[in-house]
């Protein structure tokens, strides 16, 4: 997938926002195990090319760098 795109790069941080908002909605707490478990489960429900577009979100998370807390 071309995640050059800013199509792509929006539909990418849609879904990442959106998981970010379950699971704030949920009461749980926001970080990056629980983010790509989200994530994991909407991509197993996605249908067409949203499976690429979930799939290079989790790429992405799972490469961020940890954040450090104050």
């Amino acid at each position: 997938m071309d995640t050059r795109s800013s199509q792509t790069r929006e539909r990418i941080s849609s879904v990442i926002g959106s998981a970010i908002c379950s699971l704030i909605s949920a009461g749980k707490q926001v970080e990056k195990n629980a983010l790509l478990a989200h994530l994991k489960i909407s991509e197993a429900h996605a249908v067409d090319g949203m499976k690429k577009v979930y799939g290079a979100a989790i790429h992405l998370v799972k490469q961020s760098p940890p954040v450090k807390e104050d």
